[in-house]
């Protein structure tokens, strides 16, 4: 497992909405943020959208400008070849109701041998990492 870290979108939701259960905790873990973080474009998706829908555009730009503040952040990309690992995925966990991103977060997580996960949603531990922070 490497030591990279891979982000998803319930802890950027976490660290930007001051009235997540989980805010205190992200931001705690987003204080020690070191260079070897990773997420996907799906995931930013994903939160963007949520950002937009639930608290407006602005709160949106935010997650944009958090993304370009990390540093060293890499972004999986989303490929029809990925498409159909995810697909893979999600007959694998069949049962778990798992949405599509998470099981496209798995197959990188699982591919990039990748051991720590920043998430409020424990899902992301299915393949043996680590999710944080813990409930």
């Amino acid at each position: 497992m490497t030591r990279a870290v891979y982000l998803d979108s319930g802890i950027f939701i976490a660290f930007l909405n001051r009235r997540d259960q989980w805010h205190a905790q992200a931001v705690t873990l987003f204080s020690t943020a070191k260079p070897g973080v990773k997420s996907s474009v799906l995931v930013v998706s994903e939160a963007y959208s949520w950002f937009l829908h639930r608290m407006g555009e602005e709160s949106a730009r935010s997650l944009l400008a958090l993304l370009d503040r990390l540093p060293g952040l890499h972004l999986y990309e989303a490929t029809a070849a990925h498409h159909d690992l995810a697909v893979k995925m999600l007959s694998r966990y069949r049962g778990s109701k798992l949405t599509y991103v998470d099981a496209s977060s798995l197959c990188f997580i699982e591919h990039h041998h990748i051991s720590t996960v920043w998430a409020t949603d424990h899902h992301l531990g299915l393949t043996g990492a680590t999710v944080l922070p813990r409930a």
